[in-house]
């Protein structure tokens, strides 16, 4: 599948769960197909946004993945006796094995290759590389190439120690999704027993919820909701450890 249809699959089932979402918990709060429908098609547009960034976030991971993967075979290419150019096409010879021709990086590798094919410098690619994806890592190690390229340093020991402290920052981004998962999970239980209590009501105490759902009880209802979202946008929010 290519980009261009990846990212429509991703904003069309972002804008769909945005709907379906709320939808069903604003007809809660206001039991009213009309605020709902109208809610439900902004948050869905709202969604389209958020589903582009979960989308971005998820590629970068991905690709620092297989960047640790990368730098090991370039760092092996490398202490083989290849040129740093050379080395690029031998390493993407493991990521084709390892992760697939459409993978990322075997991609970006790809072009880097066609592009020293065009006699563009090592540096120069390196660095269009970084400014297409802005990941940390990959800023990181091309500023340190960069300056090994300008004064000669080990470009075999710098290119081995990046992919150990990637490897180190991945297992410690591990680490912490293991021991807050428990966490997450409670707090996503949380955010549905308000929404199971006032579904509760409906169905074992009709019309005890009523008076929310006149004009004089659609306030309260609308600062309930405000504060439910709000709730659970800092339960996420908390949850979210960047390493």
């Amino acid at each position: 599948m290519d980009d261009k249809k990846m990212k429509f699959k991703v904003y069309r089932n972002g804008f769909l769960k945005g709907c379906i979402v709320s939808m069903a918990v604003t007809y809660l709060f206001y039991r009213s197909l009309v605020i709902s429908g109208i809610v439900s098609l902004l948050y869905g547009i709202y969604n389209i946004f958020q589903g582009k960034k979960e989308y971005i976030k998820k590629q970068h991971y991905e690709i620092t993945l297989e960047f640790r993967e990368g730098l090991q075979g370039i760092a092996a290419a490398l202490g083989a006796g290849y040129s740093i150019e050379n080395a690029i096409g031998e390493a993407t010879k493991d990521l084709v094995l390892l992760y697939g021709e459409d993978s990322l990086l075997a991609s970006e590798f790809l072009r880097m290759s066609h592009q020293f094919k065009l006699n563009q410098s090592a540096e120069k690619v390196f660095l269009d590389f970084a400014e297409r994806w802005q990941t940390e890592d990959i800023r990181h190690f091309v500023k340190v190439f960069q300056a090994a390229k300008r004064t000669g340093g080990d470009l075999i020991s710098i290119t081995r120690l990046a992919a150990e402290k990637i490897s180190e920052k991945i297992e410690v981004r591990r680490e912490i999704q293991t021991i807050i998962a428990g966490k997450r999970m409670e707090g996503r239980i949380m955010n549905l027993i308000p929404l199971g209590i006032i579904l509760y009501f409906w169905l074992c105490s009709p019309g005890f919820l009523d008076c929310l759902y006149q004009h004089s009880g659609r306030g309260v209802m609308t600062i309930l909701l405000v504060l439910y979202v709000f709730a659970y946008r800092w339960s996420e929010k908390v949850s979210d450890i960047k390493v």
